[in-house]
């Protein structure tokens, strides 16, 4: 990973989502729910392993820029972060030394940049472990225990079409008569929406403060979500916060912690969602 110090400017590719993907509720009577986040364990060649905040919502993954140091990882580019809070040049480099346990991950690419936010879930997290670096790999996400697994065995469910939007996992949800096409996020405490949903429309809303991995602070209507149903598994009612993105490829973001477990199957273009267990 020891890069020749190339600093070569790169476009930006939609990149912001790799900061704010994870919307973590700060203020809320109404939404006063634990956050679940999950981690992974990853080495770095030779180096770890260090805990890593798992983000599917994320499109890339992040490196403390301390940790990046104390391994004489040198950048190999620079990718433009952009940000609620503006945008700048980050050093980044191209991965080839990860791994988790015995698995290789495949060629990452990795954005120098302060994980300080991320640090306020776990005080030993060291980076954000993004999509890209799980691409064409099958993994199980367990909220109820923060664990990623690699190699676990494919669990029964409810088993739903597997989309990609803009290299992200998306789910489609039935909510009254509406469909909605929503982004597995791992990284996020709860259901958001970047419109209101129909259905939702006279809902009486309250306000919350969310926060993003770069430190933006947002205060949004937040309000409850009616029965959602991904194909024969139904969802109960949830908080959710609206969070408007007139541009957006999707209707929102799915928290991991909605299920007990979910599991990617590329192989079969499937997801087998686990529901939580009563109470």
């Amino acid at each position: 990973m020891a890069g020749t110090n190339r600093l070569t400017p790169r476009p930006f590719r939609h990149g912001f989502t790799m900061i704010v993907g994870a919307l973590v509720l700060l203020s809320s009577a109404l939404l006063n729910i634990k956050h679940a986040p999950v981690f992974a364990d990853v080495r770095i060649g030779a180096a770890g392993p260090y805990r890593f905040l798992v983000d599917t919502g994320a499109q890339t993954s992040l490196i403390g820029s301390k940790l990046a140091a104390t391994l004489r990882i040198n950048p190999e580019f620079h990718v433009n972060v952009v940000t609620q809070s503006g945008s700048h040049l980050a050093p980044a480099v191209r991965a080839r030394t990860l791994a988790i346990g015995d698995r290789a991950l495949p060629e990452t690419e990795l954005v120098f940049y302060d994980v300080g936010e991320a640090r306020r879930l776990d005080r030993g997290v060291r980076g954000v472990l993004g999509l890209n670096a799980l691409a064409a790999l099958d993994f199980t996400l367990s909220p109820a225990s923060g664990h990623l697994d690699l190699t676990a065995d494919r669990p029964e469910g409810e088993v739903v079409p597997l989309y990609l939007i803009e290299g992200r996992i998306g789910l489609r949800a039935r909510m009254g008569n509406e469909t909605l096409t929503l982004i597995l996020d791992s990284g996020s405490s709860h259901v958001v929406f970047f419109r209101t949903p129909l259905v939702m429309a006279k809902t009486k809303a309250l306000i919350a403060t969310f926060g993003t991995l770069d430190g933006a602070r947002q205060s949004v209507p937040t309000t409850w979500t009616e029965d959602m149903f991904f194909d024969r598994l139904r969802v109960p009612m949830l908080p959710a916060a609206i969070v408007e993105r007139k541009a957006a490829h999707a209707d929102g973001l799915l928290p991991a912690s909605v299920f007990r477990k979910i599991h990617v199957d590329r192989g079969r273009g499937e997801i087998v969602l686990v529901p939580r267990l009563p109470g």
